[in-house]
């Protein structure tokens, strides 16, 4: 399949020509020490931040996926795949995100390797996003989608159910759902029946989406990013201010990383790369919890 035919079916399926507002502008001035970048990624990608960012060879010849790019995955892919993932950064759980080297950009271009990713458009999405595979791995009821990230599409990144479950076995559905390389951690213990629980995949230490689903009922709240203070000026007075409102709140907090919680879609868009006919695979590069 060649990179255009595999690229328009991928911007259909993610309604990429529709997203506004999930500039990643703002990450990449804060990660790279220089925007050597620019010198590789298509013209278009800073017009829209999700979509093809590097073109590789012209035909396709097998999709790897994977949560967040990194040096190590790009180096072990072969020749003329292309390689989707939600993030176009590298991330630590801890000290967040991290840029790609330029060896890794020389390495994409010297070998034809293309590279897509999608945020908002995965987040939101109506049949694959992390939070919707998430709380259907952990046999919610009622399900109920809130807080979109973005603009110019439909949807949520969150969702929201019940359960009969009690934490500890919410908790262990969660660790079946992310895999047992995930640390599953319940955070905090108020009570001990989940009952009605949000889930809020990825980096959902937020006190925006936090707000959103107590005024939907939750008790209980699924994510990454709550268990672990980030080491950075910016975002650990944020993940005090979420910590502080769960607790007001008394909310029961289950932890199962950033990357866990969003490894669903990727292992979703192996069986719809392979249904193309393409080979395919997901490459596991996580979670890095060292900081």
């Amino acid at each position: 399949m060649t990179v255009d035919e595999l690229v328009a079916r991928l911007d259909v399926y993610f309604r990429v020509a529709e997203v506004r507002g999930d500039s990643w502008s703002a990450g990449f001035e804060a990660c790279y020490p220089e925007p050597y970048w620019r010198d590789y990624v298509e013209a278009a990608y800073e017009t829209r931040w999700n979509g093809l960012m590097v073109r590789g060879a012209w035909q396709v010849e097998r999709a790897v996926t994977c949560v967040f790019p990194s040096d190590a995955i790009i180096r072990a892919l072969e020749p003329n795949s292309l390689l989707f993932s939600e993030h176009p950064l590298d991330f630590d759980e801890v000290s967040l995100f991290k840029p790609l080297s330029r060896a890794t950009f020389e390495r994409m271009r010297a070998d034809g390797i293309s590279f897509y990713h999608v945020h908002a458009p995965l987040d939101m999405h109506p049949e694959i996003s992390p939070s919707r595979l998430v709380a259907s791995g952990l046999g919610l009821e009622g399900l109920e989608e809130y807080g979109p990230i973005a603009k110019g599409i439909s949807g949520g990144a969150c969702i929201i159910g019940t359960t009969d479950a009690s934490l500890d076995e919410l908790s262990k559905r969660l660790q079946t759902v992310v895999g047992v390389d995930v640390p599953v951690q319940v955070v905090t213990r108020p009570r001990e029946r989940a009952g009605r629980v949000a889930v809020v995949a990825g980096g959902g230490a937020n006190v925006d989406l936090l707000e959103q689903s107590l005024s939907r009922g939750c008790s209980t709240y699924v994510t990454g990013g709550a268990a672990r203070r980030p080491k950075h000026a910016f975002f650990g007075p944020k993940f005090d201010a979420f910590r502080a409102l769960a607790a007001k709140h008394d909310i029961a907090l289950i932890d199962g990383t950033h990357y866990g919680t969003e490894k669903p879609p990727q292992f979703a868009m192996v069986d719809w790369f392979r249904r193309l006919g393409l080979d395919a695979r997901f490459e596991a590069d996580g979670p890095k919890l060292a900081g």
